[in-house]
């Protein structure tokens, strides 16, 4: 299989959270649903300290790290940088080992190991031998993560935030306060967004941010029906709508993109839509979408 559709193909989980003991396996397209308190938030939550993890991975190379009384060549994840509670990680508080493997179609293999001392450890094992830097790891593991949190309104008014608090909010609830930031800080995307709008949701246009310099406030105009209004003041499912497709937009050929609570603020028809929309997406990369948790694969 070519390094350019190498994707993510089975999941297992011991002793992690919810899922004492579990395996999913994921195909182009993944719909999980199921009632409260089944795992869902426990599936995302994972893929989200992947997605951190991976990050670190790819600007530094592997040290020697501690895991309970033995030793493995990784990356110990800093704390602040993992998006869930690390105080509660294994199931039912036994304070036994917690693991989450992830089998990728290249034959490599990526393991979060949270030990019973506490913190975070990426191990990573590939067929050519041992991990030995950072470009190293970026070949033997060519993939990413696009998590889209559950979305919010945006801001009456935004500030631009810096650059890096952008960053780092995207995956988390943050990301609804940082819209118009985002895309003032990633202009060269905006005019295929803006398409992909005009075409996704008919009679609407979106013009890109603009920055008061005396205020520091962003602000973005859109045209409905000959009627201009800052995007603050349109509705809320055209609001879900923008950021979503934001998001996509930020997804490469081989990333997993994993979209949480969809539904929210959108009409039926539109939920339709992003369906047919994510479906057509898959042919090119990996999605995980569901109801409260994961989906697309």
């Amino acid at each position: 299989m070519s390094q350019l559709r190498t994707r993510i193909r089975r999941i297992d989980f011991s002793n992690f959270k919810a899922l004492g003991s579990y395996s999913l396996s994921l195909g182009e397209v993944n719909i999980l649903v199921g009632p409260n308190n089944s795992g869902k938030s426990t599936i995302i939550g994972a893929l989200r300290t992947l997605d951190a993890a991976l990050r670190f991975a790819r600007t530094r190379p592997p040290t020697r790290v501690h895991i309970g009384v033995t030793t493995a060549i990784g990356y110990r994840i800093p704390k602040e940088s993992v998006p869930i509670s690390l105080e509660n990680v294994q199931t039912n508080y036994n304070g036994a080992e917690a693991r989450v493997t992830f089998y990728l179609s290249n034959r490599n293999i990526l393991v979060l190991v949270f030990p019973d001392d506490g913190g975070c450890v990426l191990t990573t094992q590939v067929d050519s031998g041992v991990v030995t830097s950072a470009a190293n790891f970026k070949r033997e593991f060519p993939i990413s993560l696009v998590v889209v949190p559950v979305l919010g309104p945006v801001e009456h008014n935004e500030l631009r935030r810096e650059r890096s608090t952008v960053v780092d909010g995207l995956s988390t609830h943050r990301a609804s306060r940082h819209f118009r930031s985002y895309w003032h800080y990633n202009p060269e995307g905006f005019e295929d967004f803006a398409a992909l709008i005009a075409r996704t949701w008919p009679g609407m246009a979106i013009k890109a941010p603009e920055l008061d310099h005396s205020t520091g406030e962003l602000t973005m105009f859109c045209l409905e029906e000959r009627m201009t209004r800052e995007i603050y003041w349109v509705g809320f499912g055209f609001q879900i709508w923008c950021q979503l497709l934001t998001h996509l937009s930020r997804a490469a050929e081989n990333a997993l993109v994993v979209v949480d609570e969809p539904e929210v603020y959108l009409h039926p028809d539109v939920q339709r839509q992003l369906l047919a929309h994510l479906i057509h997406e898959a042919e090119g990369e990996e999605l995980t979408v569901g109801d409260e948790a994961v989906g697309l694969a």
